[in-house]
């Protein structure tokens, strides 16, 4: 899904976040005599009807943000330069410099171990034969990144470490090993960082700052390690940080398959093979996540085709980045109507392609 960014800006050539981000709404209301209802109903019904609705809204949000794996942002016009309104924000020539934390992650991933974990995880999407991207560690961030420098105020404000700010463009992207879970509570609300919500809290983060010139310029990544103490946890973990990471890179959700989730019709070995890692959310019954996906953290080929796409291979870069193929040269372009009859036979209007 695209969303378009409107800035305010002081000097032309400073990048700058977002002043506001807007979001379409959809509100569903019961009527008072279904809510009458409702509460004459025995209260050990109550939490089978409450997964109900749940579920039901759950299937109607993953039908309203059907769209295929994209780019996330697009140059708006009231900010970026004229010239790059309407292209994708990417980060410049595909080079990402990413910092990380002085401190450990976990007993199991000191700090070395968890410079490695990032590393592999980073690699999901550096691999990827046609894609012009590359991810280096530039360094250390200048702290272990703690609930001693993290906290939150009673303004609803964070304070933080200086250069893991959105301003910090020095150090374009930042990746906090929070080791006993004080950052994670600071950003998400006291008791976020608990194992009990690894679910949805293992790690968060991505994109606060982008540039004139339509680049991303700095991102935030953290890492709960509350989710990260046992070695049976580290393969949901690294699961989830690619599908960050691939966010921070400007990647949106993608649609491909989603009878995987829904599931209507009965999804086949195939869609399961080919569900797209960047999908837009997971079954809470995927715990671990290898139960619902096989390899889980490995990119599909719609990921594959998505960062492609945006970050090409072409003869100009190509020398960049040894070793990889162009992209025009290694795909081909599909094109017309698919046409489906109902239960009856009876056609539909045709699907462009």
């Amino acid at each position: 899904m695209v969303e378009h960014f409107h800035f305010h800006v002081s000097r032309k050539d400073e990048p700058a976040t977002p002043s506001a981000v807007s979001h379409d709404t959809k509100a569903i209301q019961i009527t008072k005599p279904l809510g009458e209802n409702i509460r004459g109903l025995p209260k050990i019904l109550w939490p089978a009807l409450v997964l109900l609705v749940l579920g039901i809204i759950f299937l109607f949000v993953l039908i309203q943000m059907a769209h295929a794996g994209g780019p996330k942002y697009v140059a708006g016009a009231s900010y970026f330069d004229p010239a790059v309104k309407g292209a994708p924000l990417t980060w410049a020539q595909g080079s990402v410099q990413y910092y990380t934390d002085q401190g450990d992650l976990t007993p199991i991933l000191l700090g070395p171990d968890a410079d490695a974990f990032v590393a592999d995880a980073f690699s999901r999407w550096t691999s990827v034969s046609t894609a012009a991207i590359s991810a280096t560690r530039a360094g250390q961030l200048s702290e272990n990144v703690s609930g001693a420098n993290v906290m939150a105020n009673s303004d609803h404000t964070i304070t933080l470490p200086i250069d893991i700010q959105a301003s910090a463009v020095d150090k374009p992207v930042a990746v906090v090993y929070d080791f006993d879970g004080q950052v994670s509570d600071a950003f998400l609300g006291a008791g976020a960082s608990d194992p009990l919500y690894c679910f949805t809290n293992a790690v968060f983060g991505g994109l606060d700052n982008f540039s004139t010139n339509g680049h991303l310029a700095h991102a935030l990544v953290i890492i709960n390690g509350r989710c990260a103490q046992a070695s049976d946890q580290l393969p949901d973990v690294k699961y989830r940080l690619v599908r960050v990471l691939g966010s921070v890179l400007g990647l949106d959700w993608s649609q491909l398959n989603l009878n995987v989730i829904t599931p209507t019709p009965v999804p086949a070995p195939d869609d399961f093979n080919g569900f797209p890692l960047m999908h837009f959310a997971d079954l809470i019954s995927c715990v671990p996540v290898s139960l619902c996906y096989p390899n889980p953290d490995q990119l599909k080929m719609d990921d594959r085709a998505a960062i492609s796409r945006l970050y090409p291979i072409t003869a100009q870069n190509q020398p960049n980045f040894p070793g990889k193929q162009l992209f025009l040269e290694n795909t081909v372009r599909i094109h017309g109507s698919v046409r489906f009859v109902d239960s009856l036979a009876n056609p539909h209007s045709p699907c462009k392609v």
